[in-house]
């Protein structure tokens, strides 16, 4: 079953899909009660890093029940991004009969700690990938204006809005640092890119082992083997090579030839590699 994010679906992939996900439902009402112990898995991180990836992949599991970013878990938000309050969200979600439910609350990102202790047994990946890769697909997909709308809050330090909140002082001022209105869209969306990163660190999460890093290149060149390690992870059993039948790996070093502003790189550069040097660490 091919990916949906692939340039798109058909009109007889989406019947596919439907059927699918029609026959896992039966199944799961077939087997499990509802109320089954669970595990709960969070896939974080900033957008366009493979999320969309691992969390199909996730699909294909039928012990699984998943929900993307606009799902009903997001229901009272008017842009259907934000979870709605702990209160409405566990019970939804502890009443479901699948043994794993997979979440993927990416504005949510900057409340992990939270959101871990929502449900008895969680866990969370958070994917990264080269920011030169994400910032030519966050323009390809949202447009040259999205980088900057992206930074926007960041740059006015609105403690309301997902973008800034939970930014640390330090690391918003090295946005501002090299922020002007007439900034690079593409440079826009590497600063972006370092924001949402940078949460992983100033956060604590590093430091936490119910948290793992994931790499966007490892995940599309050994997918059986990554995510092989990530059912270890969340100790559940791993369905088989056939989740990841449809990876493909076209998408990644896209940005390999983006020309972005020297200090911009630098700034980004530094934060590939924390992030690249804590998952050699976690996996020792």
């Amino acid at each position: 079953m091919r990916l949906a994010a692939k340039d798109g679906i058909g009109q007889g992939e989406r019947q596919r899909f439907r059927l699918r996900r029609l026959g896992t439902r039966i199944y799961q009402f077939l087997r499990y009660r509802p109320g089954t112990p669970k595990t709960v898995l969070l896939i974080v991180g900033c957008q366009r890093s493979g999320t969309t990836m691992v969390h199909h992949f996730f699909r294909l599991d039928r012990d699984a029940v998943t929900y993307d970013e606009y799902s009903p878990l997001s229901s009272r938000d008017p842009l259907g991004l934000r979870l709605d309050p702990r209160d409405e969200v566990v019970p939804q979600v502890l009443n479901t009969r699948a043994p794993l439910v997979v979440i993927k609350p990416l504005v949510e990102s900057q409340n992990l700690p939270d959101l871990l202790g929502w449900f008895p047994r969680t866990r969370a990946v958070w994917m990264y990938r080269d920011y030169r890769d994400v910032a030519r697909s966050n323009v390809n997909h949202f447009g040259s204006a999205g980088p900057h709308e992206d930074l926007a809050a960041i740059v006015v330090g609105d403690p309301a809005d997902w973008r800034s909140e939970k930014l640390a002082d330090s690391d918003r001022e090295a946005v501002l640092n090299l922020y002007r209105p007439d900034l690079d869209p593409h440079d826009a969306a590497a600063l972006f890119w370092y924001a949402r990163n940078s949460l992983f660190f100033s956060g604590g999460f590093h430091e936490d082992d119910r948290i793992r890093v994931c790499r966007y290149s490892d995940l599309v060149t050994r997918p059986a083997e990554v995510m092989a390690e990530a059912y270890r992870f969340i100790d559940r059993p791993w369905p088989g090579d056939r989740i990841v039948a449809d990876v493909f790996s076209s998408s990644r070093g896209r940005g390999v030839d983006l020309e972005l502003s020297p200090p911009v790189r630098e700034l980004c550069d530094g934060m590939l590699a924390r992030l690249a040097n804590h998952q050699v660490g976690q996996t020792r």
